[in-house]
């Protein structure tokens, strides 16, 4: 009886032990901070980081390790990727749709051609039917990569701000 009021006492007093560590809190020179760079029309970003400028690789690795600061640094990434794919879409239908123009807009002039077996004059009619279709579609391939662009720059500031929260 007396071994197991012993080792009860001792386990009581371990967790008090266990739990009365300090707990050790981020060190608020860790907040990242946004420098922009350049004139309005060509500017760019500097991260610093406890005064010491960095990369944004640094930043990314920084931002992934904390949990809430990872989930928007990655729904960022994944708006960024949507942006490159509607960037493609709105350069290919944009050219199909160039293309398409190109054929089918001719002058409508009189041609010669055989109609019935007799020689006699037609006018050709030229759909631009695909021409529109393919203009509609890379409209919205701009504007899904306009919004995407700007999503991605909001979760990317979001994930910046989320990370320095723990400091304030």
């Amino acid at each position: 009886m007396k071994n197991l009021t012993f080792i009860t006492i001792l386990l009581l007093l371990s967790t008090i032990a266990a739990k009365a560590q300090e707990v050790k809190k981020a060190q608020p020179d860790s907040i990242i901070r946004v420098i922009p760079v350049g004139d309005p029309r060509h500017s760019s970003y500097l991260y610093t980081i406890g005064d010491k400028l960095r990369t944004s690789d640094e930043v990314a690795v920084r931002l992934m390790a904390y949990a809430p600061s990872a989930t928007e640094y990655h729904a960022a990434k994944n708006n960024i990727t949507w942006v490159y794919v509607s960037g493609a879409g709105f350069a290919v239908s944009g050219l199909a749709a160039v293309i398409e123009f190109a054929n089918n807009n001719k002058n409508a002039g009189a041609a010669s051609a055989i109609v019935n077996g007799q020689a006699a004059i037609v006018y050709q009619h030229h759909s631009l039917t695909g021409a529109y279709v393919f203009t509609g579609m890379a409209t919205a391939f701009l504007v899904s990569s306009i919004i995407n662009l700007s999503k991605a720059a909001f979760h990317s500031n979001k994930a910046i701000k989320l990370y320095n929260q723990r400091f304030e």
